[in-house]
């Protein structure tokens, strides 16, 4: 559910708020690079990348390494200010959801979560086709456009629509399920009290960057994520692939892992 009460920005530590500010500014450049795009077409690169996803990338990358900041992107890797990893990473995805923008559906964002010294501590979603903005600060809450939020009521898997990601092989119980392709957003979803939870039913198809900022915003929204392998969530390597479930409560999670191992997934 959304507070009806606007939260007070000023609460914000300066430097979390200044990092917010540089994610918004890197958020809008890279809705308008989408908005202008016309062409859809592979990079050719590797499998499944878009030239958009090199075009939006550059956007990202530049002003936050700008900034100080190395930078862990989905799309050019780990980019460092020195030989040595810094204390503070900034893991971006610059375009979730590709193939829905290609499409023309309304569900692909830009996500980007400030990591320090291996913990999540900045985080921002941005819708690209809506502007709906997600942003958390940990230890002060979740918001989406300015607003707190707060995951649902949901407490059951037969009480909730689940976000999947992949096909899953079979009903697991739950009230309904969607897919609609761009994690962040999904997880993002689940914070603001819409879907009860997120399952993978496919195993390792995640890099850190689909989901790490989204996790940060559900949990300081009173939601809860874990890799269903029992690994840590937060890596800093471009190599490194994990198993997101994502939901509103404990006991929701537990039911999501279990209905998850009953179909040998």
């Amino acid at each position: 559910m959304e507070s009806t009460n606007n939260s007070d920005a000023s609460v914000l530590p300066v430097a979390a708020r200044a990092t917010l500010d540089l994610f918004a500014s890197v958020c809008d450049r890279a809705a308008e690079v989408v908005r202008a795009n016309t062409n859809w077409s592979a990079s050719g690169l590797r499998s499944g990348q878009y030239a958009i996803d090199l075009d939006v990338d550059d956007v990202c990358v530049q002003p936050l390494h700008g900034a100080g900041f190395d930078v862990l992107s989905e799309e050019s890797g780990l980019q460092q200010q020195g030989e040595e990893l810094g204390r503070d990473v900034v893991v971006v995805d610059p375009l979730d959801g590709s193939s829905n923008a290609s499409l023309g559906l309304p569900w692909c964002a830009t996500a980007m979560c400030l990591v320090s010294d291996g913990v999540p501590t900045v985080a921002m979603v941005s819708n690209l086709a809506t502007g709906d903005r997600y942003t958390a600060v940990r230890g002060c809450g979740a918001e989406q456009n300015g607003r707190t939020i707060l995951v649902g009521p949901q407490s059951s898997l037969s009480e909730s629509i689940i976000a999947v990601n992949g096909l899953p092989p079979e009903h697991w119980g739950w009230q309904q399920f969607r897919a609609l392709g761009a994690a962040a957003l999904d997880i993002a979803a689940v914070a603001r009290g819409g879907f009860g939870g997120y399952v993978d039913t496919t195993k390792d198809s995640h890099g850190v960057w689909d989901y790490l900022a989204s996790v940060l915003i559900l949990e300081e929204a009173g939601g809860c994520a874990v890799d269903a392998l029992g690994r840590n969530l937060t890596v800093l390597d471009h190599l490194e692939r994990r198993t997101p479930v994502a939901a509103s409560s404990e006991s929701l999670l537990s039911e999501l892992i279990a209905a998850r191992m009953r179909k040998g997934l």
